[in-house]
């Protein structure tokens, strides 16, 4: 497995990688007018966005392989009390000023969102997944490889059926087509396009406070589903290497292009296993007496039941308690 990590602006860097070299993109752009990536990473306003992402996706279809796919993650955001549509014209003009494919588009259902300060806006628990591909007849897409479990009552239904007497010929025995079909989804069911990754909670509890993360369900999924072991990952906006991580544990080699140094060599380490001091989030009472330790903000939030972007907030210094209690960031 190969690991190949540059630093610069992913615009130009993309330009030196050869046609047809890469099976997998999997990235998420910066959102749009939201959060602080670094000092060097300009955010672009909703107005803009479209016309600043588009010419990467011509980059994209260029090298990627009649095989591969491109899976996009992002979002969109509110200003003045109205939705941006920005998101729209980007897949509108995705499929009108490129060459790609729009193959597919998905929901990503965030298990532990942010609740939304607005009174009049329901929880915002959603992100945009949008697939697109090169040939949809040549893509690699192994269903076989991410069918669930069927549910108990799929199970149950084939012990009260009696295929023998009924239904339509298979085999010179007469069934019925409802069981066949059971029968069939005994060996497992295709999943539905909304996929239940929780938010990276784990990711973000350490020194490097990258504002939106991975969780690496998600580029994992993917890399499972659309590619083979050996095959070229690539990550435009590499992040803190979640992307890498879950190539790592697959074996796929992967390149990663990151502007922001401070993740770029956080990556480095990461991907060789040297994230350097280990972070817990420990609990305090409002006294600042110790009560317990926990691996990440994640567990902390769903054993006692707390929003943890609230205690994320807390160890950082943006609001003094959560919960009637006190959380640090500390280091073991």
């Amino acid at each position: 497995m190969e690991i190949r990590l540059e630093l610069g602006d992913c615009m130009e860097l993309i330009k030196s990688q050869p046609d047809n070299s890469i099976d997998l993109i999997i990235t998420s752009p910066p959102y749009s007018d939201i959060v602080n990536y670094g000092k060097d990473v300009s955010i672009k306003k909703p107005t803009e966005y479209v016309d600043w992402l588009l010419p990467l996706f011509n980059e994209i279809q260029r090298v990627l392989k009649p095989s591969g796919s491109f899976i996009l993650n992002i979002n969109d955001n509110v200003t003045r009390g109205v939705r941006n549509y920005y998101i729209y014209e980007l897949i509108y003009r995705s499929q009108t000023d490129t060459k790609l494919k729009l193959y597919d588009s998905y929901f990503w259902h965030k298990k532990n969102g942010i609740p939304n300060g607005g009174k009049k806006r329901f929880r915002n628990m959603t992100e945009f997944i949008f697939h697109f591909c090169k040939n949809p007849k040549e893509m690699k897409f192994y269903m076989d490889r991410v069918l669930e479990e069927p549910s108990e009552g799929t199970k149950k239904r084939t012990e009260y059926n009696d295929i023998s007497n009924h239904g339509v010929t298979k085999d010179g025995v007469r069934t019925d087509k409802s069981v066949v079909r059971i029968e069939n989804m005994l060996n497992g069911v295709r999943p539905d396009n909304v996929f239940r990754f929780a938010t990276a909670g784990t990711e973000r509890d350490n020194t490097i406070k990258h504002p939106a993360p991975f969780n690496r369900e998600l580029p994992r999924y993917f890399i499972n589903l659309l590619t083979d072991e050996g095959d070229v990952v690539l990550d435009p906006f590499s992040g803190i290497g979640t992307s890498g991580i879950a190539c790592k544990e697959l074996n796929r080699d992967y390149i990663g292009y990151e502007l922001n140094e401070t993740y770029h060599n956080f990556t480095i380490n990461r991907l060789n296993n040297l994230e350097g001091d280990t972070y817990v989030v420990n609990q305090y009472s409002m006294e600042d007496e110790f009560i317990k330790s926990y691996p990440n903000r994640s567990s902390a939030g769903k054993e006692l039941n707390l929003c943890e972007e609230d205690i994320m907030r807390c160890y950082r210094g943006n609001r003094k308690s959560v919960g009637g209690y006190k959380f640090k960031l500390e280091k073991i």
